[in-house]
């Protein structure tokens, strides 16, 4: 950060000079702080909608330069009052109106105007657009691609479904209830729906998928500009969000950010024919010949609905990596219409990671199949060897949410631990008891736990939850490490009802006409307890991309 003063204490300029944040979501940050504080000469301007982690980094950063200077940060409080811009009467009507900017709504914006409307409006409370999407790896799992025939993979739907069903009888095994979904007709849907959607990116000049490096020679595929000479940009799902809303930008569709959708309207009939927006300005009706799409992804980011529908994984909202704006917005204007809910929601699993940031990936539940991890009694309480569904169910199962996952001076990475020590989420001890005092359990408890899981190690064999030999690594070495680790969620699994042409219906299962919901927003029908790999961004592209079909027919 680089802040330049006068000699009397003004600001005339605000640079961050470097930054590791995901680029399109700290760009809208980056650009107006500091332009904001330079205007206002205060450090008391908003945060940016989407991007408040980076808003506060910046003001933080401005503040300590202040200090730095020899000035007070507390005369640079100073408050901001925007004047409201009088913008008269905005009432708009449009073919369609898309309410949510991610990956979904994008694509069923494109697809709208693909398949002939004449004009189409996408709106995004937050700063930038891509959602949940702009911060996935852009991983797509299809067949029938050009992709796939390009390396001789022949589709193979049966195969697929089977696939598909054994994975969710073992999350329904977890947990011990049926929820009663998938809904297999759905999936087949899906299955024949992704394909086309991801060819169409390709014919529209959007992405040219090539195969994902870390599962080769599969259905795996992303965008070519994803891939790097390191790999795939695990983040790098901003690239194809990006370059979505460019083509739609070029294409003369209505794109506007800091806008929120507030209120669906209706006619006589229950029909929705448009919604209320709102933004800095005010709110205005947008009336929608065709239909209103719901595209506002799930609700992993809002604490009020968390609580209320999946109240174990409430106090881990802040570690989700679903998008900040997934905040339930779209399934409550469903609701206030007569739309409902789904039954059994449950979030989309995975596995653990840290509260320090820099020892996040280490601490993913597959980094993490050879450790012992163990409660706040300091015993073991699940097969750490197994995948990110069963770990987050098991931490959720804990009285107090509490997990710790324990090493030697041979754990993977010490270097990168021993920088994270701080005595909270990262302790380092001499002796096993020490590191129990550290952590806050039982000394005896977590010694005799070693115990047992270092003879288990040696006989090869894990009598009490049955990891894998080939992940039983003893506890030997000295100095040892307790790595606080939490659940971490990628977004929810539910949304409001719909149809097989994802038409928001009631309970009696009748359509509401002109209304229409898809990706996070509605994907009850997709899964059990736990989503396929590469299926959260290519449900969103299929279905937003059959939504501007099935609207514009």
């Amino acid at each position: 950060m680089q802040v330049t003063f006068t000699d009397d204490g003004s600001i005339t300029d605000v640079q961050v000079t470097e930054h590791t944040e995901t680029a399109n979501i700290a760009e809208p940050a980056i650009e107006q702080i500091p332009a904001e504080i330079v205007e206002y000469q205060s450090i008391a301007v908003d945060t940016v909608s989407g991007a408040t982690n980076t808003s506060n980094a910046i003001l933080a950063a401005v503040a300590d330069c202040i200090t730095q200077a020899g000035g007070d940060p507390e005369s640079y409080r100073t408050e901001v009052e925007k004047e409201t811009e009088a913008v008269g009467d905005r009432t708009a009507t449009v073919d369609v109106l898309v309410i949510g900017g991610g990956g979904t709504g994008l694509a069923a914006a494109m697809s709208a105007l693909d398949n002939g409307a004449e004009s189409v409006m996408l709106v995004e409370k937050m700063s930038h657009y891509g959602g949940s999407t702009a911060v996935s790896g852009a991983v797509v799992a299809a067949e029938n691609t050009y992709y796939t025939d390009s390396i001789g993979l022949e589709g193979d739907a049966d195969a697929w479904l089977a696939e598909w069903k054994a994975s969710s009888d073992a999350d329904i095994g977890v947990l011990g209830v049926d929820p009663g979904y998938p809904t297999y007709e759905r999936v087949s849907n899906y299955f024949e729906q992704v394909g086309t959607a991801v060819n169409w990116l390709e014919d529209l000049g959007v992405a040219h998928w090539v195969e994902y490096p870390l599962f080769p020679g599969g259905r795996y595929q992303v965008p070519d500009y994803i891939v790097t000479e390191a790999g795939a940009d695990p983040e790098g799902g901003y690239m194809l969000t990006d370059h979505m809303a460019a083509w739609l930008e070029e294409n003369g569709a209505d794109m506007r950010l800091n806008t929120a959708g507030t209120k669906l309207l209706t006619n006589e009939n229950g029909d929705v024919i448009g919604a209320t927006v709102e933004d800095e300005n005010g709110s205005y009706d947008v009336y929608a010949n065709r239909g209103v799409v719901l595209a506002t992804g799930g609700f992993a980011a809002s604490q009020e609905m968390m609580e209320e529908y999946l109240p174990q994984f409430a106090d881990w909202i802040d570690l989700t990596t679903s998008g900040a704006g997934s905040t339930g917005d779209g399934m409550r204007m469903a609701v206030e219409v007569g739309g409902v809910m789904y039954n059994d929601p449950y979030v989309i699993t995975l596995g653990s990671t840290s509260r320090d940031a820099s020892i996040s990936s280490f601490c993913m539940s597959v980094n993490l199949w050879s450790r012992m991890v163990v409660n706040s009694d300091g015993e073991r309480f699940f097969n750490e060897g197994s995948m990110p569904y069963q770990a987050t169910v098991a931490i959720s199962e804990t009285d107090d949410g509490v997990a710790w996952a324990l090493g030697d001076s041979t754990f993977a990475q010490v270097d990168l631990l021993d920088a994270a020590v701080d005595g909270v989420e990262v302790i380092k001890a001499d002796t096993i008891e020490e590191l129990a005092e550290g952590m806050g359990v039982d000394p005896d408890a977590l010694a005799a736990s070693v115990e047992r899981y270092n003879e288990e190690c040696a006989a090869g064999v894990d009598e009490d939850f049955g990891k894998d030999a080939a992940n039983l690594t003893p506890i030997e070495e000295g100095p040892y490490y307790a790595v606080r680790i939490y659940v971490c969620t990628g977004g929810t699994i539910g949304g409001v009802m719909t149809n097989e042409d994802y038409q928001v219906i009631r309970e009696d299962g009748s359509v509401i006409g002109g209304l229409y919901a898809g990706g996070e927003t509605s994907n009850r029908e997709m899964y059990a307890y736990a989503y396929s790999s590469g299926s959260g961004v290519g449900y969103a592209l299929a279905s937003g991309h059959q939504i501007g079909v099935n609207i514009m027919k």
